[in-house]
Parts: C-alpha cells; sequence; structure tokens
C-alpha cells in the first residue's frame, strides 16, 4: 500500500479489486469531466468541474496553478470525486472515489504530461496531484435493485443491495 495504510494508489486498488477497478475507471472515461469537491478554508464544501484521467497507475489531478481547487487541496489534500451517470435507468452507474492528493513531484509530472490527451509546454505552470484512495463506490440498478459495490484499502470488497428500485 501507498505512504498511509489507509490509503491506496490507483494501480493497488487496480491490483486488489480490478473487476471494480475496471467497472469504475470505465464511468470516468465515459466523460471527459468530472466533478470534484473540496474542503474550502472556512470548511464549507466546494465542488469543481474537471478532469480526472485514469493512466499509468495513477488518478490524476490536474488543474490550473492559481485555481481555488488547488489552493484547497494544497491547505486540505482531501477529495471526492463523482462521475456522472448516462441515463436515468443508472444501468451503468456512477462512480465515485474519495481520498487524498498527493503533489506529484518533478518525474510524476513528466510522465502525465508525456501522455496527455494535448500537449503540455511546461508542467511546473498546473498543480498536479495523484490520489491517495481511501474509498471507491459503484452505485448501479441491476435486477430491479440499487447495487452499491465499494471498496477501501482497510475494509477491502463489499456489496450491499436495495430491493424495491424500478429501472
Amino acid at each position: 500500500m501507498s505512504t498511509a495504510s489507509s490509503a491506496a494508489t490507483w494501480s493497488e486498488f487496480a491490483s486488489a479489486s480490478p473487476e471494480l477497478a475496471e467497472r469504475v475507471q470505465k464511468r470516468f472515461d465515459s466523460h471527459r469531466h468530472a466533478v470534484m469537491a473540496t474542503i474550502r478554508a472556512d470548511g464549507s464544501p466546494r465542488m469543481s468541474g474537471m478532469e480526472a484521467p485514469i493512466r499509468d497507475g495513477h488518478l490524476w489531478l490536474g488543474m490550473e496553478y492559481e485555481s481555488t481547487k488547488a489552493g484547497d487541496l494544497r491547505r486540505d489534500p482531501r477529495f471526492g470525486l463523482h462521475s456522472a451517470p448516462d441515463d436515468e435507468a443508472m444501468t451503468c452507474g456512477d462512480a465515485r472515489i474519495e481520498g487524498h492528493a498527493v503533489p506529484a513531484d518533478s518525474e510524476l509530472a513528466t510522465l502525465f504530461a508525456r501522455g496527455h490527451r494535448f500537449e503540455i509546454d511546461d508542467p511546473t505552470r498546473i498543480a498536479l496531484f495523484t490520489a491517495e484512495i481511501t474509498r471507491v463506490v459503484l452505485v448501479h440498478v441491476a435486477e430491479h435493485a440499487l447495487l452499491v459495490e465499494s471498496w477501501s484499502p482497510a475494509g477491502g470488497m463489499a456489496s450491499h443491495r436495495l430491493a424495491g428500485v424500478s429501472a
């Protein structure tokens, strides 16, 4: 596991729970943007749209260097990330990832820039973090029930089925 015993990198999560990791990544890959929650200086939540690619064994959190969400993460690294469901039936579901943002060093910044969807001239001009994941949740409708699947480094996989949901 990563430096915090109750957190994992994307690669560690994918090794521990490959099927869930594949489905969660599919949810995030299906839309260019996700919604990230950070904590403002006064303790209230801030919701921001952003790209959060998953590749090279990392969940990347990249943003403008001077953005308010970057400031939030520098002060308090906790975040939540949410994908969007595709339709009302939620057959593919929606995914959530909770964790801590870790500032990327220059080697990771170079790796991020090399694989990004557009050219990044100077990776030092962006605020770049990788995620230490504390919890992953995938919620979808299956067989007229709401299925909540979750994973955490400490607790592993868990599934809960809530009957009576109409698709």
